[in-house]
């Protein structure tokens, strides 16, 4: 059964590195289908998915330190009938299958030869 789970995350404001440790748990564990977290007056991890909230959470205490799970529920589909005709294609405007990016290859610079010949030849080069 799809769910939804909240789970209160107390780690510092400005550790990325901490941030990026927690959603990398989160994917990480079987059945997620979506992850988000959500910055406010404390840090909410939202997580969608066949998963067990339990079991997330206290990977993320192991991991982490402090993890506090605020709520489990279904997932709620809203439906407007209004908004289906709207989207007809289903696109977003981006190619699927974008093309690949070529750089241009610059070849090596050829540097032109001069010969350079002494004015006075017959001076004494040690000199």
């Amino acid at each position: 059964m799809k769910q939804r789970a909240i789970i209160k995350l107390f780690i510092d404001r400005n550790n990325r590195k901490s941030r990026t440790k927690a959603f990398k748990i989160a994917v990480s564990q079987p059945g997620v289908e979506s992850a988000a977290i959500k910055e406010g007056e404390d840090f909410e991890l939202e997580v969608v998915g066949d998963i067990d909230a339990v079991d997330l959470t206290n990977c993320l205490r192991k991991k982490l330190g402090h993890a506090q799970l605020l709520s489990v529920g279904p997932v709620v589909v809203v439906a407007d009938s209004d908004n289906e005709n709207d989207n007809v294609g289903g696109g977003t405007g981006f190619d699927a299958n974008p093309q690949p990016h070529s750089y241009p290859y610059f070849g090596v610079p050829q540097y032109q030869v001069y010969e350079v010949s002494d004015p006075n030849p017959e001076c004494c080069s040690i000199m």
